[in-house]
């Protein structure tokens, strides 16, 4: 899979979770659609992203230096 189609499916999956999550929380239904909320709701979920993906970055780290020591 090339990186583009990675990207898509990334922003599909993204767009898909933070309307469902709007849908639960009664902020975007067929009379309601608050895109404020929306629009805070994918910047939280950036924000998620990029802590967990630098998480996992700093656990790799981690493990490969203890690696590159013994």
């Amino acid at each position: 899979m090339d990186v583009q189609a990675l990207q898509r499916q990334w922003a599909e999956q993204r767009a898909r979770e933070v309307t469902e999550t709007a849908k639960r929380l009664g902020c975007w239904n067929d009379t309601v659609q608050d895109e404020a909320l929306v629009a805070e709701l994918a910047r939280v979920w950036d924000r998620a992203f990029e802590a967990g993906r630098l998480a996992a970055l700093d656990e790799f780290q981690d493990r490969f230096c203890v690696c590159m020591k013994s």
